[in-house]
């Protein structure tokens, strides 16, 4: 029995379902009654903003970006709409000045909805506040910032960005605050090279990120940040000697400043156990003196922080140099029927040696000769190079100080 009632209710729960659901369908599809329906949440569209940046305006603010709308009509019409084919927008074209303007927005039912079926309650209720301000335009740079730490022995070097410059569009007056964008790029013990993109922050003349950006579109919100990082290294500065006037590397005292040159290079470059200076001709230094030399580097290394010069300060102070006037003076060559005549019959000469050598040597044992092969002819007064050379024998550690020596004469005709 208990079984049966239960049966019997089910049966009656059902028919009373169906028989409101044909009811109800009745209404819907046969009457089709006058209702209304809350449409939540639809988003504010706004239009025409083409025209108002033409005008030189932007719409900074919207009071309501979201609208709840109250729609009436047909029953059959309001429950084909919802939020995803209702849509607001409201119209800014007609806008020719900065300040609040009130506007009203515009709903758009779908295509195959006949609009005389369904309105709009209140349009009271689809008032928005637009704000307008002047738009501006601004280009402003970029930079970069390394805010990690190197390892030991490198160096980061100049940062830089691509692209190193930002166009900015917004407000005026918030475009006025901006005074550049910052990029930072950070890293613990880095040794090698960093390239990265990373996000933008505008700052403002003093180093403060500047808020509420909402309005401001900027042409890139990431750039491409390089940290040149390379190894640091002091290499030894060198020189060379050619031996001549009496001298040999041996027999020099030299000093180079700065002795060493700090490099920056590429983890991957080579680099050079010493950098030469280059080399000095011995028979060319009278006495101590100091030069100026380039500090030439190979390709891919990079000085830093350093002279493109270095002092090279030479001595010999283990030996001996003395001036000496030789008569001992040979011209060859003479031009047939000419007679050559010196303007100066002794030729002063440097010489250098170990200092009792030096002390003991004369004048005849000097020789100088003189090709006057290549002479002008006539009897105007010339300057011919002369060859300088030491007698033959027991002089091997003496040396001729200089190669630059000539004498001045005359070339006259012989009677």
């Amino acid at each position: 029995m208990k079984n049966s009632k239960k049966n019997r209710k089910m049966v009656n729960m059902a028919l009373a379902v169906l028989l409101a659901f044909g009811l109800w369908f009745y209404v819907i599809n046969v009457e089709n009654p006058t209702g209304s329906a809350n449409l939540r949440d639809l988003p504010v569209e706004l239009q025409g903003e083409f025209q108002l940046a033409e005008a030189g305006l932007m719409v900074t603010d919207v009071s309501q970006e979201t609208m709840n709308v109250k729609v009436t009509g047909k029953k059959k019409t309001l429950m084909k709409l919802d939020k995803k084919n209702v849509s607001l927008s409201v119209d800014v074209s007609s806008i020719t000045g900065e300040g609040e303007h009130d506007l009203i927005c515009k709903a758009t039912f779908p295509a195959h909805i006949n609009t005389d079926n369904v309105a709009v309650s209140s349009w009271s209720e689809m008032k928005v506040t637009v704000t307008v301000e002047k738009k501006g335009t601004k280009t402003i740079e970029v930079r970069g910032e390394f805010i990690g730490t190197e390892a030991e022995g490198c160096l980061a070097g100049t940062v830089t960005t691509d692209p190193g410059e930002l166009e900015l569009t917004g407000p005026e007056d918030k475009l006025a605050q901006i005074d550049y964008a910052q990029v930072q790029v950070g890293g613990e013990s880095v040794s090698d090279t960093i390239v990265e993109q990373a996000p933008v922050v505008f700052m403002d003349k003093n180093g403060v990120p500047v808020e509420n950006l909402e309005n401001i579109t900027s042409s890139a919100t990431e750039v491409e940040i390089t940290v040149p990082v390379r190894r640091v290294v002091n290499i030894p500065l060198t020189v060379t000697f050619q031996d001549g006037g009496g001298a040999t590397s041996q027999d020099v005292t030299y000093e180079i400043t700065p002795a060493s040159v700090t490099v920056t290079a590429e983890n991957r470059e080579k680099l050079p156990a010493s950098i030469s200076l280059g080399e000095i001709d011995l028979s060319q230094v009278y006495g101590d003196t100091s030069y100026s030399m380039p500090i030439r580097l190979p390709h891919g290394i990079t000085a830093w922080g350093a002279s493109s010069y270095a002092s090279v300060s030479v001595s010999l102070d283990k030996l001996a140099s003395r001036q000496i006037a030789t008569g001992n003076i040979n011209l060859t060559n003479v031009p047939e029927g000419y007679a050559a005549s010196l303007v100066s019959p002794k030729l002063y000469v440097w010489v250098r040696g170990t200092p009792s050598q030096v002390s003991k040597l004369t004048a005849d044992e000097i020789a100088v000769e003189v090709d006057l092969s290549g002479a002008a002819l006539g009897d105007e007064l010339q300057r011919l190079p002369a060859t300088v050379s030491l007698a033959e024998g027991n002089l091997t550690d003496m040396g001729i100080v200089g190669t630059r020596y000539s004498v001045a004469l005359r070339l006259t005709p012989s009677s």
